[in-house]
């Protein structure tokens, strides 16, 4: 998943989005809790939680091993990833929110294959409206269930300077995000409820590029 490794070339390959070296073991005891195998009961179920078939499993198993051979990705490493993905561009402020939505609970700095899967089963094989979900948990960076026009800038300008975008004239993303807020905010309160966040794409193809392109 490193800027050489097979997770990485899988990855960038499929998709921009989840698409990692010196602190990937974050402690001992996480190391110790991570079987490095791949059970079949890891195995049923990400068959049941994810669209992938299993040797398509078996195959993301070996890549991410062979490039976290700990077992965990940590946020290191999934920056390495994207900025090898954009070298021109500053990853890792995009890579902060993206690895949030990957670890929601916090628990550990890193995260195992299991739920590396499931996440990037969303950016790859996700429903509109599963992508709409996650694209809304990105946004909403205090997790309190509405998007802040603050939090808006501070993921679109993330973005921007991931991709290198110019953000001068009408592609400045305080000028985008005042317009977006004018459009879906319905209810006129400054901010954006999920309500409104998924109407809102859904209706007008510009927003939705811009907000959620995955």
């Amino acid at each position: 998943m490193g800027c050489s490794g097979s997770i990485g070339k899988k990855k960038l390959k499929d998709t921009s989005l989840t698409r990692s070296s010196s602190s990937l073991v974050t402690n001992n005891k996480d190391a110790d809790e991570i079987k490095l195998e791949l059970s079949d009961r890891i195995i049923e179920n990400l068959l049941n939680k994810t669209k992938f078939t299993k040797q398509e499993i078996i195959d993301w198993w070996h890549g991410f091993l062979a490039d976290c051979p700990s077992g965990l990705l940590d946020k290191q490493k999934f920056i390495e990833v994207y900025q090898y993905r954009y070298p021109t561009g500053k990853a890792k402020g995009f890579c902060d929110h993206v690895f949030r939505t990957f670890n929601p609970d916090k628990k550990s700095r890193a995260i195992d294959f299991e739920k590396f899967m499931c996440a990037i089963n969303v950016t790859l094989n996700g429903t509109p409206d599963e992508k709409l979900e996650w694209a809304f948990a990105l946004y909403d960076i205090n997790g309190d269930q509405r998007i802040s026009k603050s939090e808006m800038s501070n993921v679109l300008e993330s973005m921007f300077d991931l991709l290198g975008r110019d953000k001068k004239g009408s592609n400045n993303p305080r000028k985008q995000i005042n317009e977006i807020f004018s459009r879906i905010d319905s209810n006129h309160d400054d901010y954006i409820a999920k309500e409104e966040f998924f109407s809102g794409c859904k209706a007008d193809e510009r927003i939705r590029t811009i907000l959620a392109p995955y």
